[in-house]
């Protein structure tokens, strides 16, 4: 052997490191790429559907795989790498920068809502309690209300600081409930739908009627994605068909990266009035919700407060002890309601 074949050997070992680095960096982007295209495709497939719940952290991945890239000199990749970046980057903008404006009465009344997956009835009914009668809540919007739970919420003393009730228990996670300070009214469920959608009209003093949504469509996965498309479907419906201004509570089973959720934000009520996400109208980023009580932190943001004919001011997350859910409160300014 020649000392130029020995000198060779180091020089040939870098070159299959480098490609082999490479070739891992140029897999993560092609899952990464996916993941960020799915933000931007409206048929409907499971697939798709689950990969956009997960482009935040396509984005990331990208711009991992970008670096990977780079350091192994695959440079018209890491080129492509950049630009799913750029793109990934831009698809997350609108729930950073926000849409808030001046507000046109600051003394108009503001309702508080407390929304929470209670997980199949088995979270913390004091706990729960206590938030409410803590945080002053006006409206209490509650996911996977079974019957027991309820009767826990009950003798824990929700009612006493939120005394006015419709509620729709059922095993299995479809149960829903609202709880209220003020009278609830016109109480109904949407039809159409596997799990109990609640509709119901408060009455806020200084204000006049307003419509309370408290929803929980199925999820895109296991089942079928098609089901959880036409459900959004149906809910987009009736909020389109709401003549009141309208709070929305919910699990939506949905992140805003979810082309078939964002079409719920383009719906237009009276006077062309438009339904807002809060977290995107405030610019308060991805607050993710789900899965709470793990040793990684929540990554999805499937827990939503929306609303039209009112102006979100603030939200933010809560723990929900015992729920595999975070929840969410969100003040509401009642300043565009006109009676």
């Amino acid at each position: 052997m020649t000392a130029g074949s020995t000198a060779l050997r180091p020089l040939r070992s870098r070159r299959w490191t480098r490609r082999t680095v490479g070739v891992v960096g140029l897999l993560l982007l092609v899952c990464a790429a996916f993941g960020v295209g799915a933000h931007f495709l409206g048929p409907v497939s499971t697939a798709v559907t689950l990969a956009a719940s997960f482009t935040p952290l396509c984005v990331a991945l990208a711009a991992a795989a970008t670096l990977v890239l780079a350091a192994a000199r695959f440079w018209y990749s890491a080129l492509a790498g950049t630009l799913v970046v750029a793109v990934g980057v831009a698809s997350q903008l609108p729930l950073y920068v926000g849409q808030g404006g001046l507000v046109s009465d600051p003394a108009a009344p503001v309702l508080r809502l407390f929304q929470a997956n209670i997980r199949l009835g088995e979270a913390d009914a004091a706990a729960l309690a206590r938030t409410v009668r803590a945080e002053r809540i006006d409206v209490f919007t509650v996911a996977e209300l079974t019957a027991p739970a309820a009767e826990r919420l009950a003798a824990a003393g929700l009612e006493r600081a939120l005394p006015y009730t419709y509620l729709e228990p059922k095993e299995g996670g479809g149960g829903e409930g609202i709880y209220s300070r003020h009278p609830l009214t016109d109480t109904a469920k949407l039809s159409g739908l596997q799990h109990n959608n609640l509709r119901a009209t408060i009455d806020v003093p200084g204000v006049g009627p307003v419509a309370i949504y408290a929803l929980h469509p199925v999820p895109p996965y296991p089942l079928p994605a098609w089901r959880w498309a036409a459900e959004l479907d149906r809910i987009g419906d009736a909020l389109a068909a709401e003549t009141m201004p309208l709070v929305v509570g919910a699990d939506f089973n949905s992140t805003y990266d979810h082309e078939r959720y964002r079409n719920l934000l383009h719906l237009r009520g009276p006077g062309d009035a438009p339904l807002v996400d809060a977290a995107e109208y405030l610019g308060v980023g991805i607050v993710a919700t789900y899965p709470a009580g793990r040793w990684y932190p929540a990554v999805l943001a499937i827990d939503r407060i929306l609303a039209r004919g009112a102006t979100p001011m603030s939200m933010r997350r809560v723990d929900v002890p015992g729920s595999d859910h975070h929840g969410l409160i969100g003040d509401l300014r009642l300043d565009s309601v006109q009676h």
